[in-house]
């Protein structure tokens, strides 16, 4: 999942994620250079729970974030 300044959306994105039936996976979210704090709170779901890999990088748009997602 590619995001840029989602705090507002961010946890219900994620919970709706972690809620599924399926539990066998790698969540890949990358912050796209967000200025809010987006990727602090992905950070700390990534402290607990070990299926979410937080990956930053500098605003590149959602094209370039999500081909990076898919590099790892």
């Amino acid at each position: 999942m590619a995001v840029y300044n989602g705090e507002p959306y961010i946890r219900t994105a994620i919970d709706s994620i972690l809620n599924q039936t399926f539990s066998d996976f790698e969540f890949i979210i990358v912050d796209d250079g967000s200025t809010d704090q987006t990727a602090t709170l992905i950070e700390n779901y990534s402290k607990t729970d070990g299926r979410i890999r937080l990956i930053t990088t500098t605003n590149s748009g959602q094209t370039s974030a999500l081909n990076t997602g898919l590099s790892y």
